[in-house]
C-alpha cells in the first residue's frame, strides 16, 4: 500500500509538471483559500483555544454589580468584603483596582498602567512568578511590588538581580518581590469586556486588604463606604460548584444585602461571569463570523479547482481509457486521481502558510482594542495540524467529483473519440455549471455580509459625536506628590500648567477633564434634585460625572446652550456650581429653564446643593454607537482629582506642540511624565476600530469570493465554447448570425448567474441573522442591500460570461469544418 501510494504521488507530481499553467492557477487559488483560513484560525487558536495561564481557569469567575439591567459595574470595597466572606460558592476572591502610576528610577520618569490588588490575587489565579515570589493571602508587605515580564525586559533590561531592589512609584519607595512569567497575561478589565491597557505592575492592598487608588489615605477604612464602585472582583469557585449555582447563590446574597443596607444596596444585583466570557466574549462572535466567511472563500476556491479538474479530466479521457483497457481497475484510477488532488492541495497549502503568516500580522494590526494574547499569534503545531487537515480534506473534497465523473466514463467511446463529444462530456459540463452556480450563491452571501458591515460602519462614522476633533491634542498628567498632595496643591499645579500651555505658539485653547469622552474611562454618580420627590434609596437618577477646567468646553468643541461656563469666580470658597448637559436638562426639567436650579450628588443631607450655571451640548461619551447620556460637570477650581486628561486646540499640527508642552511640564515638575499622547481623531478612530475591523475584512473576503466566482463562470463558459467549437461552426455555416451565437452563450452564463443569485439571496437572508448584534444603523434584513448586491453580482457575472461569448462569435466556421 505504501509503495503504491508513493508511486501515485510520484505520478501526480510528474503529471502536474506536464501542465504547469493548470498547476500554478490551481495552487494559487487554493493558497488564497487555505491562507485566509489559516490566518483566521491562528488568531482564534492564540486568543480562544490555547489554555489560559491560570490554574483550573474554568473555575475562575468575575463578580460585578448590576442595577436592574445588563450593564456590569465595579463593586464598592464594602460590598467586595461581603461577597468575599459570605458567598459560599467561592473559595477565595480578590479585588482589583486599576489606575496609572508614575515610575521613576532605571530611566526617565514614565506613567504606566498598574493595579492595586488584594494580597490573594495571585493565589486566586494559581499563578507563579519567573523570579522571586508573589503576594500571598493576607501576608504581603505594604511596600511590595510585582513586575510584569514586559516591564522587566523593557525598563530593567531583564536584570536577574531586580528582586529585592527598590523602585519609586508615585514618589514612594517600593521593593520588587517578583517578576511574572512571559505567558502571564492579564488585561485591563471593564464591566463589558477587556479594555484599555494591561497592567505592568501590581501592588498589594492594605488596611483590611482592600485594593486602593493612589489618592486613598492608607489609614482610611474603605470598607465603610458602600457607594465607592472601584473594584473588579475575580474569584475561584469551590470544587463541584457550577457557574449557575454560584449565580443563584449570588442573587440570594444580593437580595439579603439589599435588606441589610436599603440606603445603598436596594437596587443592586450581582452578576457572575466566567473568566473566558469576560476576557473573550466581545471577540468570540466576530472571529466566528470571520472564520465562517473564510470557510466560504475556501469552498469557492475548491469549487474552482474542481471545475478545473473536470475540464482536465475531459482531456485525459483517452489516457484513462487506455489504462482501463490495460487492466487497471476503476478503484485504482479513482485513487490515483484523488492522490493528484491531494498533492495539489498540499502544494496550495504550503503556499497558503506563507500567505497566512503575512495575513495574520495584518489581522493583528486591524484587530480592535486590547485583546489578551493577540500579539502572541504565531504558527504552532496546532495551526500546522489544522492546515494539514484542511489540505487533505479539501483535496479529497474537490477531487471527488472529477474522479467520480471519470470512473463512470465508457472506455470504448473514449478510445473512439477521445472524449471530445458524447454524454460524458455533457455530464462534465453540467457538473461544472452546478459548481459555478454554487460559487455565485456563496459569493453573494459574503457580498451581502460585506455590504451590511460597510453600511453599518458608514452610518457609525457619520454620527455626530458632539466634539470638534480637528487639531486637538490629548494627553494625561498625574499631579506631583501622589497621596501627599493636597487638593489646593493639585489645583494650583493644573492651573499653572494650563496657563503655560495656552501661552505656547500654535496653541489656541487648552482645557482639562478627569476623563476624555470616547475612549476614556467612565465615571458616574447618582444625584437628587431640589424640589423633586425624594426617590427610594438606590433608585436615584444616575449621570456621568466629570471635573473640568473653565476652558474645557471651548477647547474640546462643546457649545454652551444656555447660561455660562465656569469662570474665575467659581473658587473653592464660592457657592458650589455645576454645568449639566442637554440630556439631563431635558429629562429633569422638561420645558423649563435648567439654569438656576439646584441638585446634589447622592442623597446625604450633609452634601451641599450645587447651582446649575449652564447647559452644555451633548457628547457621546461612551462612543459613537452609544446615545448621549446625562452628564454633570464640576469645576476643577472647586474639586480636584489626582490625574487629569488635557485637551489642547492648536492652529498647527498637534504633534508639533508636544515637545513644547513636555518642556513646560518639566519646568513645573521635573520628574513628571506626559502620558497617553494622541489626537482626538485617533481616540475616535479607536472607538471605531471594531466596526472598521469587521467591515474591512468582510469587504476583502467578499471581494475575493466574487473574484473567484467570476473566474469560475469565465472558465466554464470558455471551456464550453472550446468544447462546442464544431457545433458553433456548424451553426454559423448554416446561417446563424453573430448576435445569435453571442446570445446562445450569454444565455447559458445568465442562467447560471440567475440560479446562483436566487439561491444566494435565500442563503444570505438566513445567514444574516448571525450579524444582527454586530451592526449599527442598518438591519440584517436591509432591503436595499438585498437588491443592490444581487444586481451588482449579476451584472459582473454576465460581463464575465460575455468574454467567451464574443470569442465564440469570432469563430471561422469554414476553417473549423475543414480542419
Amino acid at each position: 500500500m505504501l509503495n503504491e501510494t508513493l508511486r501515485d504521488v510520484s505520478f501526480a507530481v510528474r503529471s502536474l509538471r506536464k501542465a504547469p499553467a493548470f498547476a500554478v492557477i490551481a495552487i494559487l487559488t487554493l493558497a488564497l483559500g487555505v491562507g485566509a483560513n489559516t490566518a483566521i484560525f491562528s488568531v482564534i487558536n492564540s486568543v480562544l483555544l490555547r489554555p489560559l495561564p491560570y490554574r483550573d481557569a474554568d473555575r475562575l469567575v468575575f463578580i460585578w454589580n448590576t442595577s436592574g439591567g445588563p450593564a456590569r459595574v465595579p463593586l464598592s470595597p464594602a460590598r467586595f468584603l461581603d461577597f468575599r466572606d459570605r458567598l459560599g460558592a467561592v473559595s477565595i476572591a480578590a479585588g482589583i483596582c486599576q489606575f496609572g502610576v508614575v515610575l521613576t528610577g532605571g530611566g526617565p520618569a514614565e506613567q504606566i498602567d498598574a493595579s492595586s490588588v488584594s494580597s490573594s490575587f495571585f493565589d486566586v489565579l494559581g499563578a507563579r512568578p519567573l523570579l522571586g515570589d508573589v503576594f500571598h493571602a493576607r501576608t504581603a508587605a505594604d511596600r511590595a511590588v510585582v513586575l510584569s515580564y514586559g516591564l522587566w525586559v523593557r525598563r530593567f533590561g531583564s536584570d536577574p538581580g531586580i528582586v529585592g531592589r527598590d523602585i519609586a512609584i508615585n514618589g514612594a519607595r517600593r521593593q520588587v518581590v517578583g517578576v511574572m512569567r512571559q505567558d502571564f497575561g492579564w488585561p485591563g478589565v471593564t464591566g463589558g469586556s477587556t479594555g484599555g491597557s494591561s497592567p505592568e505592575l501590581w501592588i498589594p492592598g492594605a488596611a483590611r486588604d482592600i485594593p486602593r487608588t493612589p489618592k486613598d489615605d492608607p489609614a482610611e477604612d474603605l470598607g465603610a463606604d458602600r457607594n465607592l464602585g472601584i473594584l473588579r472582583i475575580v474569584a475561584r469557585l469551590r470544587d463541584g460548584v457550577t457557574v449557575e449555582q454560584a449565580r443563584r447563590e449570588a442573587d440570594v446574597l444580593a437580595a439579603r444585602l439589599a435588606e441589610e443596607y436599603p440606603d445603598s444596596d436596594r437596587a443592586r444585583g450581582a452578576a457572575i461571569v466566567p473568566l473566558r466570557e469576560q476576557f473573550f466574549g466581545p471577540v468570540t462572535r466576530p472571529l466566528g463570523v470571520l472564520l465562517g466567511a473564510v470557510g466560504f472563500v475556501l469552498a469557492i476556491a475548491c469549487a474552482n479547482v474542481a471545475s478545473l479538474l473536470l475540464g482536465r479530466g475531459t482531456s485525459r479521457r483517452r489516457e484513462i481509457a487506455v489504462r482501463l483497457a490495460l487492466g487497471a481497475t476503476r478503484a485504482r484510477i479513482v485513487r490515483q486521481l484523488l492522490t493528484e488532488a491531494v498533492v495539489l492541495s498540499l502544494a496550495g497549502s504550503v503556499a497558503g502558510l506563507w500567505l497566512a503568516s503575512w495575513a495574520a500580522r495584518a489581522l493583528i494590526g486591524l484587530t480592535p482594542g486590547s485583546v489578551l494574547r493577540l500579539s502572541d499569534t504565531h504558527t504552532d503545531p496546532v495551526v500546522l495540524t489544522f492546515t494539514l487537515a484542511i489540505a487533505i480534506a479539501t483535496g479529497l473534497g474537490f477531487g471527488a467529483l472529477p474522479a467520480w465523473q471519470v470512473s463512470r466514463s465508457s472506455p470504448n467511446q473514449d478510445l473512439h473519440d477521445g472524449g471530445a463529444r458524447g454524454s460524458a462530456g455533457a455530464q462534465g459540463r453540467r457538473a461544472r455549471s452546478v459548481l459555478v452556480a454554487a460559487e455565485i450563491a456563496v459569493a453573494l452571501v459574503l457580498l451581502v455580509g460585506a455590504v451590511l458591515f460597510l453600511r453599518s460602519f458608514s452610518a457609525l462614522s457619520a454620527v455626530d459625536t458632539g466634539l470638534d476633533t480637528a487639531h486637538l491634542l490629548t494627553f494625561s498628567v498625574t499631579a506631583p506628590g501622589g497621596r501627599t498632595a493636597t487638593a489646593a496643591e493639585q489645583r494650583a499645579f493644573y492651573e499653572q500648567l494650563l496657563q503655560a500651555i495656552e501661552s505656547l505658539p500654535g496653541v489656541t485653547r487648552a482645557g482639562a477633564a478627569v476623563t476624555l469622552p470616547i475612549g476614556g474611562d467612565d465615571f458616574s454618580t447618582r444625584y437628587t434634585v431640589e424640589g423633586a420627590p425624594l426617590p427610594l434609596p438606590g433608585q436615584e437618577p444616575s449621570s456621568g460625572w466629570q471635573i473640568v477646567s473653565p476652558q474645557y468646553f471651548d477647547a474640546i468643541g462643546m457649545r454652551m446652550v444656555s447660561g455660562r461656563g465656569f469662570r474665575a469666580g467659581d473658587t473653592a470658597d464660592a457657592p458650589p456650581t455645576v454645568v449639566v448637559n442637554q440630556s439631563l436638562a431635558r429629562q429633569v426639567w422638561p420645558g423649563a429653564e435648567a439654569v438656576g436650579r439646584r441638585l446634589r450628588l447622592g442623597r446625604d443631607p450633609q452634601d451641599p446643593w450645587m447651582t446649575v450655571v449652564g447647559v452644555v451640548s451633548d457628547v457621546r461619551h461612551r462612543g459613537p454607537a452609544a446615545p448621549p447620556r446625562q452628564e454633570i460637570y464640576q469645576p476643577l477650581s472647586q474639586r480636584s482629582f489626582g490625574s487629569m486628561a488635557f485637551v489642547v486646540r492648536t492652529g498647527v499640527d498637534p504633534y508639533s506642540t508636544v515637545p513644547l508642552i513636555r518642556n513646560e511640564i518639566a519646568r513645573l515638575a521635573p520628574s513628571l511624565p506626559m502620558a497617553h499622547v494622541a489626537t482626538m481623531e485617533e481616540h475616535v478612530a479607536r472607538a471605531l476600530s471594531r466596526p472598521r475591523f469587521m467591515s474591512v475584512l468582510t469587504a476583502v473576503f467578499g471581494g475575493l469570493a466574487v473574484a473567484l466566482a467570476l473566474v469560475g463562470i469565465y472558465g466554464v463558459m470558455a471551456a464550453s465554447v472550446s468544447q462546442r467549437t464544431r457545433e458553433i461552426a456548424i451553426r454559423i455555416a448554416l446561417g446563424a448570425r453573430t448576435f445569435e451565437v453571442v446570445a446562445m452563450i450569454a444565455r447559458e452564463a445568465g442562467t447560471l448567474a440567475i440560479a446562483g443569485v436566487v439561491v444566494g439571496v435565500l442563503a444570505a437572508w438566513a445567514a444574516s441573522r448571525v450579524l444582527a448584534g454586530l451592526l449599527f444603523g442598518v438591519s440584517a434584513g436591509d432591503p436595499s442591500t438585498y437588491v443592490d448586491s444581487p444586481c451588482a453580482l449579476l451584472i459582473v457575472a454576465l460581463a464575465a460570461g460575455a468574454i467567451p461569448a464574443l470569442r465564440a462569435a469570432r469563430i471561422d466556421g469554414a476553417q473549423v469544418l475543414r480542419s
